[in-house]
């Protein structure tokens, strides 16, 4: 028995896999604003996955927007079902935050930590197949695509005793994005990311230790 799963970002890319792992009431934003007042419903478990994650406009113009949903919504999350165990699914960027998204996803992360049961997974996924002509030969991933995440995920929130506490990274090991890209696009191209800081002179995270 699990009870009764609330699942936010329920209609996302990696909530609409984990429909076909996990059974729960998957909640799109339209169906909960958590940045809002949240009616407190009865559930046996919270499963935060919705986040906003347009990096590139959090950067830009949606800063405040970015900061409301994944650091205050997550507060209000948090302090609403104190008395539910919590998952959090985070990003490996959150290590060594180096952009607007990465950074909030930290402050959910330490957020989360003030709830007394929760975990907090930190993953990446793609979408099937590899979506870009191009992969980074040099940023390493313990990330997959969606479909395996999301089967990966439903494990471990199964297995998840409810009780004990912590930060652990969910994926299927160590490897070069470009090597990720290469098993649904043969015909993706290599790139550096140290190409890319040269001629953009923005920030990327490189690996997730």
């Amino acid at each position: 028995m699990h009870g009764r799963i609330l699942i936010t970002g329920g209609t996302g890319k990696l909530g609409t896999e984990l429909k076909k792992h996990l059974n729960g009431d998957y909640l799109g934003s339209q169906d909960l604003d958590f940045t809002k007042l949240i009616e407190k419903k009865e559930y046996d478990l919270i499963l935060h996955i919705g986040a906003y994650t347009d990096v590139k406009k959090a950067e830009q113009k949606d800063k405040d927007k970015c900061f409301m949903v994944n650091a205050y919504g997550t507060f209000n999350l948090v302090e609403t079902y104190k008395d539910v165990p919590f998952i959090y699914i985070s990003t490996e960027y959150a290590k060594e935050p180096l952009n607007v998204y990465s950074l909030t996803k930290r402050l959910g992360e330490e957020i989360t930590k003030t709830h007394p049961h929760h975990l907090i997974l930190r993953t990446l996924f793609k979408p099937n197949p590899f979506p870009f002509p191009k992969a980074y030969t040099d940023q390493y991933t313990q990330g997959d695509y969606v479909d395996v995440i999301a089967k990966l995920l439903a494990e471990r929130v199964m297995n998840w005793d409810r009780k004990t506490s912590g930060l652990e990274y969910l994926g299927t090991g160590r490897k070069t994005m470009f090597e990720l890209a290469k098993r649904t696009r043969p015909d993706v191209e290599p790139n550096s990311v140290e190409d890319y800081i040269r001629e953009t002179g923005t920030k990327v995270q490189k690996d997730y230790e």
